[in-house]
């Protein structure tokens, strides 16, 4: 059993290669659930500025709501990102992060996820998170589309 703030992991094969899948996974809004937003109705897509540093918002509303910054862009690669969906988590909560690999694997990509980043000011958030499955599950349709 893994300590309760140990990193949410997921992996999921994807139908393509890993250039691809970087690709897609980088480009949120062509999988992401509006479902899991704050405002379902007036989402517009979430949006990942390319390269280091990048700015990570959703589109909500006509609004740009923050959700972290790009810390590693190695295309093909890894991406990661700090992850603070405002909707959800108080400012004054340590932000978590998301990184994502993407390794070529007997014909598939095979993308392994971690959100960690787990701490006393937000470890009462992570039953939160328990969309990932789906959400990947969406990113890895979107990777054959």
């Amino acid at each position: 059993m893994s300590a309760p703030d140990a990193p949410l992991q997921h992996a999921v094969d994807v139908a393509c290669d890993p250039g691809r899948a970087f690709e897609v996974f980088t480009d949120l809004g062509s999988w992401w659930d509006p479902a899991s937003t704050p405002d379902p109705e007036a989402f517009a897509g979430p949006e990942v500025v390319p390269g280091v540093d990048g700015e990570v918002v959703l589109l909500v509303g006509g609004e740009r709501r923050p959700l972290g910054r790009v810390t590693t862009w190695e295309p093909g690669v890894r991406y990661a990102q700090t992850y603070r969906p405002h909707w959800w988590q108080p400012t004054d909560a340590h932000p978590t992060w998301l990184d994502v690999a993407f390794t070529a694997e007997g014909g598939v990509c095979l993308v392994e996820f971690r959100h960690g980043g787990w701490d006393a000011t937000n470890l009462h958030l992570r039953e939160r998170c328990s969309d990932w499955p789906d959400l990947l599950g969406r990113f890895a349709r979107a990777c054959v589309g």
